[in-house]
């Protein structure tokens, strides 16, 4: 995540106040501070030592309960950021091409939250073409490629 140096200033203030409690002291007493104060860079600073406090919670706890021998330590240069994990094992690789068809839509239906009626022809990704088409709620149509050559 990339904040200001203000709010990552006033996150490491806040922090460093609190080093000597818990981390669950640590959240109290940030959440505390975060409902006196009306500045806005200050209540950003508060929700970004509340994570930051949040993932070390996590993680402190990935690591108590982990009692497995196979269980490897995180690299020392590998982020430890349990948020910024998720977000990046859930991104599809960009560099994967993506196969479009097209396919005519037999009866209403709804691709990817669009709703697109019956007759219509779209171009699809291959796999929403085949959830389709099993369903029966499209038929497949030719390349147009295909129908240039012949």
């Amino acid at each position: 995540m990339n904040f200001s140096e203000k709010i990552i200033d006033k996150k490491e203030e806040l922090l460093d106040e609190f080093e000597n409690l818990t981390l669950e002291e640590i959240a109290l007493k940030i959440k505390q501070a975060s409902n006196r104060e009306n500045n806005v860079i200050f209540n950003f600073a508060c929700l970004y030592a509340r994570l930051t406090i949040l993932n070390q919670r996590i993680q402190a706890i990935l690591d108590e309960n982990s009692s497995n021998d196979n269980y490897q330590k995180q690299d020392l240069n590998e982020s430890t950021n349990i948020v910024e994990k998720i977000i990046k094992s859930s991104k599809k690789p960009t560099d994967v091409p993506v196969e479009w068809v097209r396919v005519q839509i037999k009866e209403t239906t709804e691709v990817n939250g669009v709703r697109f009626p019956s007759g219509i022809q779209i171009d699809v990704t291959d796999d929403d073409a085949k959830k389709m088409i099993e369903g029966q709620k499209a038929i497949l149509l030719e390349d147009l490629d295909k129908k240039d050559e012949k």
